[in-house]
């Protein structure tokens, strides 16, 4: 008999107490970033995919239960954080029962917390007859969540035998076997660098001695011409505007020169190491002027050059060779590649993680926090707000110590941690812990600024002041959004006038859409429309010379909040063109979106069969495929009950605009003129005044 498929291999119930939420937050984490030791990997055991956690605040209603429900019957095993408070939730008594009800009680894994199994287990969890043998207890008697987390690392592996299969004893074997390793590994290494200094005669040295003046000579002639073909002349030009196109064709002829060089040079390896840098400034190059394939072809001769090194065990080899997969996955994912992205940030990963942080250096904290951050970044791409979470958590901890660093390289990487941990928070609703980690984004790379005034740095601040202003607005300070807007299209305009730079007309564009979208929350829908306008201008022409599918995702959202935004002025029949030109560009690429790009798509959909077509059952039914894919977003949470309220829920849109209105700042607002201008427009519901005037009140 066939195994079943699941589609998350952990399902995590709890209470969104601040205890059992940290708790569960961190093992979360844990679940999905653990990796399967390689011995049992090549006996074809694979790694956790994909967990879900439940959202105890959504209603329990005929309309929503449906989604946690099939989530449940979709998964392998069944995590219940267990603490004192656990039994009065009526949510988590009924999802263990449903677990039982389909025939995985063996699959169910109490983590307990605090209290003690009569005083932890909800009434349900009782009834499993061998239950307390999968409990993971990680009490502290002190309550210390950091102590707690110390004794998980162990238990965990109850669960992960649970989903991989594999049997708890031989995953604690290996664990224990890779924690070995690693100590042994580096001790060998230690006593292998004493042997071979032992091993150096002075006969030896003196022999050396003859030959090196001259060898020197020849080195340091033939490394400065791969210095200056590599380094030089196209890091001078990056600060020029319109230059990518000329540094790309100066390191199109270089790699001619370097293959030349190459074979002058008496130190191999350094050669080698030269050659591949400018593969990789070729990759980068390429990128930035939107010839993805060019790029990729680019990087994948680094790659193979640095594999090679690696393969000869040369030193420096494998950390560079994991850098060369990180530059990979962050072109696939400019082109928007996003699960090819993944792949090759997943290779990377698995390179590094056969490198020691215990006695870091900055270059190795710092390549090990950047393919974190590229990771996560991609995640959110993807839509799995959770895996992007965990890596910039990990990302965070491997620069522990660098707080204060000064060196630009840290400088940059803090701030991009902190830019991609506010932009996933923002996107999940949550706009004060986003703004804390967009603020501590911009303090960092205005400290690098004052180092290094680039072209390139600018227009990262130009990214970190968008993002910002964007939580600013949600929370309803709609000035200090106004202002940052100002400060950030002020550098933007400037980059923007680089014609062949992609990246600067993309930012231009995006900064243009989020101050109009600041402007219609505010309900100035005449100033946002040139805004939006224009930055659907500066995209169409982006994407006839890109053709990139991430590009394609941004006109298609900026085509509807064009449309949306002309419904409001009520132009319906302009409003109805861009709706179905942002659609269609959707649908023209819908096979290879990610979750978070289909949950939109789906979303927007609805809301055009509903202001537009006003066909209630079919908008319920698109709002609910994108709940099902991003039940935590907001905007999907809000249309959702949009379309309920039309469709007879009245119930569930209470639940559901009522918890986008909780937000705060504008959201309360920004609903009540969405219902303003849905009256308008001909739609009508016996529920109307009321969730009116409970919007209203959340809006006080």
């Amino acid at each position: 008999m066939a195994e079943p498929v699941f589609d998350y291999d952990v399902f995590f119930s709890y209470r969104h107490k601040s205890l059992d939420a940290e708790i569960t937050q961190k093992t979360f984490n844990a679940v999905e970033s653990y990796r399967i030791p390689q011995a049992l990997r090549r006996r074809g055991f694979r790694d956790v995919r994909r967990a879900f956690r439940d959202t105890e605040e959504l209603p329990v209603s005929r309309v929503l239960t449906d989604t946690i429900d099939k989530a449940l019957r979709s998964t392998n095993c069944l995590v219940v954080v267990c603490s004192t408070d656990t039994p009065s939730s009526e949510w988590i008594d009924r999802e263990v029962a449903t677990f039982i009800e389909i025939g995985r009680a063996d699959h169910i894994y109490p983590l307990l917390i605090s209290g003690d199994p009569e005083r932890s287990f909800p009434p349900s969890l009782k009834l499993v007859p061998d239950i307390m043998d999968r409990v993971m207890d990680i009490r502290a008697g002190d309550g210390s969540v950091k102590k707690m987390m110390a004794r998980e690392e162990m238990e965990l592996l109850r669960v992960i035998a649970g989903v991989t299969g594999c049997r708890e004893s031989e995953l604690l074997r290996e664990h224990k076997l890779r924690k070995n390793t690693q100590t042994a590994s580096r001790a060998v290494a230690a006593a292998a660098v004493f042997a071979v200094i032992a091993a150096v005669s002075l006969g030896l040295m003196r022999l050396a001695e003859g030959y090196r003046e001259t060898q020197e000579r020849q080195k340091d002639a033939s490394m400065r011409i791969l210095n200056e073909l590599t380094y030089s002349l196209p890091d001078h030009l990056t600060n020029v505007p319109g230059a990518y196109s000329r540094i790309a064709d100066i390191l199109r002829r270089n790699t001619v020169d370097i293959e030349a060089v190459l074979q002058l040079s008496s130190d191999q390896v350094d050669a080698a190491f030269e050659a591949a840098a400018n593969y990789e400034k070729l990759a980068n190059a390429n990128a930035v002027l939107g010839k993805y394939e060019e790029a990729l072809d680019a990087e994948q001769i680094a790659i193979d050059r640095l594999q090679a090194l690696a393969d000869q065990g040369t030193e420096g080899g494998e950390l560079k060779l994991a850098s060369a997969w990180n530059n990979r996955g962050s072109i696939l994912n400019s082109s928007g590649r996003y699960t090819e992205a993944a792949q090759a940030f997943d290779k990377a990963l698995d390179l590094l993680s056969g490198v020691s942080l215990e006695q870091p250096t900055k270059e190795k904290q710092l390549q090990f926090a950047r393919t974190f951050i590229n990771a996560g970044a991609n995640a959110i791409d993807i839509g799995d707000d959770s895996r992007a979470l965990s890596c910039f958590d990990q990302g965070l901890l491997s620069l522990s110590g660098l707080e204060k660093d000064e060196d630009p390289d840290s400088l940059q990487t803090f701030a991009e941690t902190h830019f991609h941990y506010g932009t996933v928070l923002y996107r999940m609703g949550e706009y004060i812990a986003a703004e804390e980690h967009l603020r501590t984004a911009c303090g960092f790379h205005r400290r690098l600024l004052k180092q290094v005034d680039s072209l390139q740095n600018r227009a990262k601040h130009v990214q970190y002041l968008n993002v910002l202003a964007a939580a600013l607005t949600d929370q309803g300070d709609f000035d200090e959004a106004d202002r940052t807007y100002i400060d950030a299209l002020e550098i933007s305009e400037n980059l923007a006038e680089d014609g062949e730079n992609t990246e600067y007309r993309r930012n231009l564009a995006v900064l243009c859409s989020n101050q109009a979208m600041m402007l219609n929350m505010r309900g100035d829908y005449g100033a946002a429309d040139p805004l939006y306008v224009r930055a659907v201008g500066i995209y169409t022409q982006i994407i006839e010379k890109t053709d990139a599918d991430a590009d394609r995702t941004m006109a298609a959202m900026l085509n509807i909040n064009c449309g949306e935004n002309a419904y409001k002025l009520a132009d319906d029949s302009r409003s109805r063109r861009y709706f179905e030109e942002g659609l269609a560009l959707y649908e023209s690429m819908l096979d290879r979106l990610g979750d978070f790009d289909r949950s939109q798509y789906e979303a927007w959909r609805s809301y055009y069969l509903l202001i537009h077509e006003k066909d209630y059952r079919a908008s319920l039914e698109a709002a609910l495929a994108a709940h099902e894919l991003q039940p935590d977003n907001p905007l999907v949470n809000q249309i959702l009950g949009y379309a309920c309220l039309y469709s007879g829920y009245d119930e569930d849109a209470d639940a559901l605009l009522t918890a986008v209105a909780s937000l705060g700042g504008g959201q309360a607002e920004m609903i009540l003129r969405d219902l303003e201008s849905q009256e308008r427009g001909g739609l009508s519901s016996p529920h109307f005044a009321e969730i009116r005037e409970i919007i209203a009140q959340v809006g006080k």
